[in-house]
């Protein structure tokens, strides 16, 4: 192996082909995923200010960390990436409680057999935070478009042509936000975008901190941010392994009126009924059987 690559040894639930489709993150920049090679890449900015280009794939052993950029890994840069990597794909969860739980569930043993139930996120909480807001009251395609251009603003490449990393909340908040919403062109979300970095960048909000929140805590602290509602608390909540959160949008109404109501309309109220029955895993199983039902009819 060449000195700009490393491996991490995964967990023994850990599939990385069924890790990274278990999100649309895949389709937002810097995020690129070839499903054919099996290489994920992402455009990472160090904690020096470097933007790397990072590579990942699965190889015996665990998971292949690829940095072209980077003639040789040193340990200090290692460790980044590699806590940055694990974070992303959720490699610290321990899913053996969770197919133990599923075990009295019928029709839900292809969980443990797919070792499905890790969710692909973003290496910070900010940026998960800033794209799940660019989903709010819109089509997916506006999502991608709309992380396409925020991304652009974020530190170049300095080799390859039109590729950066996503942008820092400091970067955001020193803009001017009339030049943000141009660049943006997000509607009204461009607003609470620009407000967000500045509470963060300002230390009014120390993101650090709500990872060590319960879910109910979590939940709150993001509806505190402007912009984030219900919906989104919940997303996050899930993304950040606080199951018991339900989080109920329009492709998750079409899953379920088409797998339990024959093609009728569900509310909200009776998808997060129904769910429950799972306890505090019922936000992850209904996140697996929303994307096992698109990805089936893709």
């Amino acid at each position: 192996m060449s000195a700009s690559s490393f491996v991490i040894t995964t967990p023994p639930q850990f599939d990385f082909r069924q890790t990274v489709p278990s999100h649309g993150w895949i389709m937002l920049a810097p995020f690129q995923w070839g499903a054919a090679s099996g290489w994920l890449r992402y455009v990472y900015e160090s904690a020096a200010g470097d933007v790397l280009r990072l590579s990942m794939t699965a190889v015996s052993g665990g998971l292949q960390v690829h940095t072209p950029d980077v003639p040789e890994i040193d340990s200090a840069l290692r460790a980044e990436l590699t806590t940055a990597v694990k974070r992303m794909l959720n490699m610290a969860w321990d899913l053996r409680p969770f197919y133990a739980a599923m075990r009295k569930h019928n029709g839900y043993a292809w969980l443990k057999t797919e070792r499905q139930g890790r969710l692909l996120i973003s290496p910070s909480l900010w940026e998960d935070l800033a794209k799940v807001l660019l989903t709010t009251n819109c089509s997916w395609a506006n999502t991608v478009a709309w992380s396409g251009r925020l991304c652009q603003l974020g530190a170049p490449h300095p080799t390859s042509k039109g590729t950066s990393a996503f942008p820092t909340p400091q970067h955001i908040a020193q803009m001017e936000f009339a030049e943000l919403a141009d660049a943006l062109r997000a509607g009204y979300r461009n607003a609470y975008l620009h407000e967000l970095a500045k509470t963060i960048a300002n230390g009014e909000v120390d993101l650090s901190a709500w990872l060590e929140l319960d879910s109910d805590a979590f939940c709150a602290a993001v509806k505190s941010l402007k912009g984030f509602g219900d919906y989104a608390a919940r997303t996050l909540a899930c993304m950040y392994g606080h199951f018991d959160q339900i989080a109920v949008d329009s492709s998750v109404r079409a899953m379920y009126a088409t797998l339990h109501k024959h093609g009728e309309k569900a509310d909200a109220k009776e998808i997060t009924t129904h769910y429950r029955r799972f306890g505090e895993w019922s936000g992850l199983v209904l996140w697996l059987d929303n994307k096992r039902y698109w990805s089936a009819r893709d």
